[in-house]
């Protein structure tokens, strides 16, 4: 079986490991690179209106590099799979900073180190989809009788073996000397003031509080265009919206500072929306992955009947979402949100 789901899927919280039989694991290996200390690890830097452009992306960067690097002797262990989630989430920030702050370098450096991250987050994102599905499969027996569950084994030990395949893949990468080249080079970037930056021409807007107001703004339509009746939208426009919503998130958190008081007013919102949406995607693929493995599986008709519950409570759990969705929508499409944005923008 292999995954085949976006890049983005996952933000299950429980423990998908819990419960399950132990697995062989690849050995460990050590990583390319030493981590960072734990200065890097506390809030991320706050960022100010009157910061250059490139500078403030840069110290985003610097911080998020750090969390990357803090988590590789966790993910290596692999004694626990949050770990992995951790490493994944700063990952995606990073490329995110990139896509907010990306044209205050040189092109060619923000065309290769958003190459190299996105390499990372897919590897980071094969094994973290894995412990998604496999939490929600352990979730779902948990509430099932002693024949259910044994139905569902032959989906889990695929699961789980699947898992440690992206695994190994993920360790042999970290543990490479491409990838202990790129981020030493990486770091230097991140460390050097004015390093890679764009020449500007003169009276181009190059501080945070000349750029950020319209990157927020566009950030915020790309989200609003999504209006209408929700209810009515495929799964595809949904994993859409979800995309646009993550991205607003990142932005309004990146300026964070300059939106206060009413950055916290204005990210919660968005954060319902996603992880809601997260949800719907993450039933969604697991529905379609057990059906995928049913397909090439031989199984008996035991395991046929509880495999197919399994994903009969999944549909109807990605189908009541999609129903429901539009309680999360008001607060963000609303005019009281709109106004609320403009005043927060308006103090850069």
């Amino acid at each position: 079986m292999r995954l085949s789901v976006g890049p983005e899927a996952g933000s299950t919280e429980s423990n998908p490991t819990e419960g399950a039989p132990p697995s062989t694991e690849p050995p460990r290996t050590e990583p390319a690179v030493a981590p960072v200390d734990g200065s890097t690890t506390g809030r991320a830097p706050a960022i100010h209106s009157g910061d250059p452009w490139a500078e403030a992306g840069r110290a985003l960067l610097r911080f998020h590099l750090g969390r990357v690097l803090s988590h590789v002797p966790g993910v290596i262990a692999g004694e626990d799979a949050e770990e992995v989630h951790a490493m994944r989430v700063a990952a995606r920030r990073m490329r995110a900073a990139w896509r907010v702050f990306g044209d205050g370098f040189e092109r060619e450096s923000s065309r290769r180190y958003r190459q190299e991250l996105r390499d990372l987050g897919s590897r980071l994102g094969a094994v973290r989809d894995l412990d998604v599905l496999i939490g929600i499969l352990v979730a779902h027996a948990g509430r099932q009788g002693d024949r259910q569950r044994g139905g569902l084994e032959p989906l889990f030990v695929a699961w789980r073996a699947e898992r440690a395949v992206r695994r190994a893949e993920l360790l042999d990468m970290l543990g490479s000397d491409g990838f202990g080249a790129f981020i030493s080079d990486y770091q230097e970037l991140v460390a050097t003031p004015g390093l890679a930056t764009r020449a500007a021409a003169p009276h181009t807007p190059g501080l945070v509080r000349n750029r950020m107001p319209a990157t927020i703004w566009r950030a915020y339509q790309d989200v609003w265009a999504f209006d209408g009746d929700l209810r009515g939208a495929d799964l595809a426009t949904l994993h859409q919206l979800r995309i646009a919503a993550k991205w607003l998130r990142y932005t309004l958190e990146f300026a964070r500072e300059p939106l206060e008081p009413d950055a916290t007013a204005l990210i919660r919102p968005v954060v319902a929306l996603q992880d809601y949406l997260g949800d719907q995607h993450d039933q969604h693929v697991a529905a379609e992955m057990a059906r995928e493995f049913v397909a090439s599986s031989s199984l008996t008709p035991a395991e046929l009947k509880a495999i197919g519950l399994f994903t009969t409570y999944l549909d109807q759990d990605v189908d009541r979402l999609r129903r429901t969705i539009r309680s999360t929508w008001p607060p963000i499409v609303g005019s009281r949100y709109r106004r609320g944005l403009g005043r927060a923008i308006a103090r850069f």
